[in-house]
């Protein structure tokens, strides 16, 4: 196992999967075809890569009540997972994924305990043993985000942090963040892990290698920006050189939900383990592509430990 570990800071919700033919317009009626209830939320789907990598992490997601922390709970506990903290006074939200067919995936969340930070729960982590940190759009977008940018700058403002790598994963809020805050996050220096859509609506530009050169003049490090069925546009700050890492032929698309998030912890995981930025968005790709074939935002152990052959 890798003697550092990674820190993912965020949610783990209930994802409630709601199948249909077509996303209804206002005013419309749709049937739901199937309905399924697993565990996801962007920290813990990213998280749960490092895990099947078999490397050392910490999930950093508060757990609250009611029947969707008890889901949560129930969970864990046959995962072998240490709840970060539990929170008591707060009921767990959930997530609402309507699926269409093709794959597409529309998002209807109710925040809850999963969303809230204390700097306090992190007093018993030993820095010195963690080399990443993962934090993501939805949690700074939150009542406590400024909370974990604030921890973040403390930590990093410390010499011995300097070389923490952190990984950001903005999402759609990208284009929603309050902008000061935004900018303090760009200080940090962080990877950018996001799609083409949030890259190119957020720097204006009509590309994503120009897209990825404008983010990498914010945050003076690497940008990854997924492209689908493109693959992967990745700008390496150490070289100064972006290019496309093709994706997976004709993969099979079930389900886009959590492609993102593998696509991230894959990538964090490959660093981890020394491969090049771009061989780890290579695997990144690899992986990705097999938890769109399936339903769901992650994918069994034996699938994963199946895929990995082929990396």
């Amino acid at each position: 196992m890798h003697p550092k570990q990674t820190l993912f800071i965020g949610s783990t919700c209930v994802d409630v999967v709601l199948n249909v033919d077509n996303v209804p317009k206002p005013g419309e009626d749709e049937s739901v075809y199937e309905q399924t209830m697993i565990v996801g939320g962007c920290a813990y789907n990213a998280a749960t890569i490092l895990r099947q990598f078999g490397l050392a992490y910490t999930l950093c997601s508060p757990v609250g009540t009611g029947i969707y922390g008890d889901f949560i709970r129930r969970h864990f506990e046959n995962m072998k997972i240490a709840p970060f903290v539990q929170n008591p006074e707060m009921p767990n939200g959930c997530c609402y994924c309507i699926v269409e067919p093709n794959g597409r995936r529309t998002f209807l969340c109710q925040h809850g305990a999963e969303y809230k930070f204390s700097k306090e729960w992190f007093k018993n982590i030993d820095f010195s043993a963690v080399d990443g940190i993962y934090f993501c759009g939805l949690e700074i977008e939150d009542s406590d985000g400024e909370k974990i940018v604030c921890f973040l700058e403390e930590l990093k403002s410390q010499p011995q942090n300097q070389n923490i790598n952190l990984f950001f994963a903005p999402g759609p809020r990208i284009c929603s963040i309050n902008k000061s805050l935004l900018q303090r996050i760009f200080a940090l220096n962080p990877v950018l892990h996001l799609n083409d859509d949030e890259a190119l609506a957020f720097t204006s530009t009509k590309s994503v290698e120009s897209a990825a050169i404008a983010l990498f003049d914010r945050t003076n490090n690497s940008v990854i920006i997924t492209c689908g069925k493109l693959g992967a546009y990745t700008y390496d700050a150490a070289i100064k050189t972006g290019k496309m890492i093709a994706a997976v032929p004709n993969a099979k698309v079930a389900d886009t939900t959590g492609a993102g998030d593998s696509h991230c912890g894959t990538v964090i995981a490959s660093l981890k383990q020394g491969f090049s930025l771009f061989e780890a968005v290579r695997r990144g790709n690899i992986i990705a592509s097999v938890v769109v074939g399936q339903k769901g935002a992650t994918i069994s152990q034996q699938l994963f430990n199946q895929t990995v052959k082929l990396l």
